[in-house]
């Protein structure tokens, strides 16, 4: 379930930045630069050093726009959740990234 490649790009980021601008953004306005089912899937990358975590990333449907969402799952069952907006997800799926984030970190 949990897709630890690198997402391809979808566009250059020349283009996607140009293609997605507003007042007061950074270039690209917090838009994912890969295709449409890689922003669904549930993207995971494990980080080793003095902060080990796991950290999945996705994009859900929270009413008529997409939320990214973040999970950074540390050692010792601790989640941290941050989102620009409503997300919904199903909560199987959820919690099966969340037991694969654990056990990729030994747990």
């Amino acid at each position: 379930m949990l897709i630890w490649d690198q997402p391809p790009k979808a566009r250059t980021t020349e283009e996607h930045n140009e293609s997605y601008v507003a007042d007061n953004a950074p270039p690209g306005v917090y838009v994912p630069n890969m295709p449409e089912e890689w922003q669904k899937a549930w993207k995971a990358k494990k980080i080793g050093g003095d902060d080990p975590r796991v950290e999945i990333r996705k994009s859900c449907m929270g009413g008529k726009y997409y939320a990214q969402v973040l999970l950074i799952v540390r050692p010792g069952g601790k989640i941290q959740m941050s989102m620009n907006g409503k997300a919904e997800m199903q909560s199987q799926e959820l919690i099966s990234a969340l037991i694969m984030a654990r056990e990729a970190l030994g747990e």
